[in-house]
């Protein structure tokens, strides 16, 4: 059995804030790093690790391009969870020697023409000390049948840990603990803060 598959085996029966508690206090103590967005089901994710370790180290991912009320949003969440190791995605030299490469995709809507931005957040630098990697970025929609929520990545374990959660949970959640959404999240189409913000390449929160 692998190490991966291990874990699941172990962990196949908890919930998911059961399963969080099990990889930072107990499985991966000090080497379990998180990777998140400003998206409910990453303010989830969030929440229930600050729960376990507010110190847990988090790196937030972004487009290049950060709006004012993105960054004020972020802020908010910080204090709100009284996160304690809050970091950027540093400069990445690629994968490291016998690894593969990590990596988070993000997307950012051009509130103009309504096309997307694509662009790949390296990993390697930023999660280097850690075993365990929560991925808990989620840009992409929520998916139609319940993923794994482990699986094995190069040296790594990734976690999804709202693998299974549906977007009717997300908002129970949500409206249970009193966290807000980001404050355009709730739009159908982010609009720019701004007139100039027109010539930039895309909305991202």
């Amino acid at each position: 059995m692998t190490p991966a598959e291990n874990i699941l085996d172990i962990t196949a029966k908890m919930d998911t804030a059961a399963l969080v508690r099990f990889l930072i206090a107990e499985k991966f103590p000090g080497r379990t790093a998180v990777t998140c967005s400003l998206r409910g089901r990453s303010i989830v994710a969030m929440k229930l690790i600050a729960d376990v370790d507010p110190a847990t180290p988090i790196v937030f991912c972004h487009m290049p391009n950060v709006y004012p009320e993105s960054q004020e949003y972020k802020l908010r969440i910080i204090g709100k969870l009284g996160l304690l190791d809050v970091r950027e995605p540093v400069p990445d030299g690629g994968p490291h020697a016998g690894d593969c490469n990590h990596s988070e995709a993000l997307w950012a809507e051009n509130p103009v023409d309504n096309s997307r931005v694509y662009e790949t957040v390296q990993l390697n630098a930023a999660l280097a000390d850690a075993d365990c990697w929560i991925s808990a970025v989620y840009h992409g929609p929520y998916p139609t049948t319940p993923g794994s929520r482990i699986r094995a990545e190069g040296r790594m374990i990734r976690v999804d840990p709202l693998a299974d959660w549906t977007q009717e949970q997300v908002r129970q959640f949500m409206k249970e603990h009193r966290l807000p959404y980001h404050p355009q999240a709730m739009m159908r189409r982010p609009k720019p803060a701004k007139e100039e913000s027109k010539t930039v390449a895309g909305y991202h929160f």
